[in-house]
């Protein structure tokens, strides 16, 4: 049972007198995906039998733009065009296909089928629709966990949109009727949404769109940019579902946001983030601690008891303060710098210059000491006049070593720390100097 591509000249010759009937897809709009053949000349051609499981031998077959027509004979598929035009229904002839370049699987699922030579008693034509259909709603019925890279913790999102499907071609367009379709001659037209009150689908759609978006996460997009990244969202949505649904013969297209929203508990503990991670910054801190002090200086002012015990309380509370500015590197100057500050103000005494310390030693580098090297350059504390330096590395100034108790060399001769004896000025060994 094949099909034979109709001549333009043949409408309207002879081989119209011996068609028997016209078969049609009614109106298919954007939200239809199936729709049965119906026949253009019901009741009135000449199939006196009027059975509509029946298609008779010549009957001609229209198939519109962005449709796949299949015939169906008895459950199995015996022809499938996707080709718009005009096709002549051969009972005699072996299945046909006009779709265009088609793999060797598809070309397996036709299956002629006769009853002692005659038609089976089961013969429709179904058109797939091949148009994207958008349109297709969907939405949050609980918050789903959202990490946002730029809050470094994880939120509750809330987010509605709708999304576009598409039977792309014959070989998906059998896929979707096997899989998809309901079967038998009672089998009327399929809405695209009426797929999508199937739970299994929609617990799939929104399963992809959780991986999706657990991949925009990793990509660093935060929530509220969500958005602005929908192509990439549409082909993560695409490959989640191949799997399962290229097998059933639609794909996703386009996947639209109309709204994303947080809880409001996931608000609160981004507020709460936000305002940690403000308070860290030791500016922020300084500037609240001013904002602070000016407004302290104003309640002074206007201190019942007096604008003196005002600023007596607010110079305590300036003092205890200072602690918390300390810790970001800056803290305000203690009673005794502020002191010598206003001496060296012009009309006061220049503040005195700190004594030094008692048993104190000067660096060549210019640095007060009290060890025995230089806390800047690490350079020994000179030796005393008198002194003399054992060869154990100790200074000392009397006749014997503090450390190691040898005597002291005669003046003529005088040890190296490498251990040699020297006489003049230089080490003749290593060349240290006396």
């Amino acid at each position: 049972m094949g099909l034979l591509r109709a001549a333009a000249s043949s409408v309207s010759g002879a081989l119209a007198d011996q068609w028997k009937e016209a078969m049609h897809c009614p109106a298919m709009d954007n939200k239809t995906i199936l729709r049965r053949g119906t026949r253009m000349n019901q009741g009135k051609g000449s199939n006196t039998k009027g059975n509509p499981d029946i298609i008779s031998n010549g009957s001609v077959i229209l198939v519109e733009e962005n449709t796949c027509m299949l015939t169906i004979d008895n459950g199995k598929v015996t022809n499938i065009v996707t080709e718009p035009g005009q096709y002549v229904f051969d009972s005699s002839s072996a299945p046909s296909i006009f779709a265009g370049q088609i793999g060797a699987s598809l070309k397996d699922v036709l299956t002629r089928f006769t009853f002692g030579g005659a038609a089976s008693v089961q013969q429709r034509v179904i058109y797939i629709n091949l148009m994207p259909l958008p349109g297709i709603p969907f939405g949050t019925s609980t918050p789903m966990p959202y990490f946002d890279p730029a809050y470094n913790t994880s939120i509750d999102l809330r987010f509605f949109g709708t999304f576009e499907i598409q039977v792309e071609n014959a070989e998906t367009a059998v896929k979707f009727y096997n899989q998809v379709a309901s079967k038998g001659s009672a089998a009327g037209d399929l809405p695209v949404l009426d797929i999508f009150k199937t739970e299994q689908y929609k617990k799939e759609f929104m399963q992809a769109m959780m991986k999706s978006l657990n991949m925009l996460s990793n990509q660093g997009v935060r929530y509220s940019q969500i958005s602005a990244y929908l192509d990439d969202l549409t082909q993560q949505a695409q490959e989640a579902t191949k799997n399962n649904w290229f097998e059933r013969g639609f794909k996703i297209t386009n996947v639209a946001m109309s709204a994303v929203t947080i809880t409001d508990e996931s608000k609160a503990l981004l507020g709460d983030r936000l305002k940690a991670d403000t308070m860290l910054g030791g500016d922020v801190q300084r500037a609240m601690m001013a904002g602070s002090v000016a407004r302290g200086i104003e309640a002074a002012a206007g201190n019942q008891g007096g604008a003196m015990m005002g600023f007596m309380g607010m110079n305590m509370a300036q003092n205890m303060g200072g602690n918390v500015l300390g810790q970001f590197g800056e803290a305000p100057p203690t009673h005794q710098a502020q002191m010598q500050q206003q001496a060296a103000m012009p009309g006061g005494a220049p503040p005195a210059p700190a004594a030094p310390a008692a048993n104190t030693w000067k660096c060549p580098c210019g640095v007060d000491n009290t060890g025995k090297f230089c806390a800047e350059c690490g350079s020994p504390k000179p030796a005393e006049p008198g002194g003399w330096k054992c060869p154990c590395g100790v200074d000392n100034t009397g006749k014997f070593c503090a450390e190691c108790g040898s005597p002291k060399p005669d003046a003529g001769d005088w040890t190296c720390s490498c251990g040699v004896k020297n006489t003049g000025k230089f080490c003749a060994e290593c060349g240290s100097g006396r």
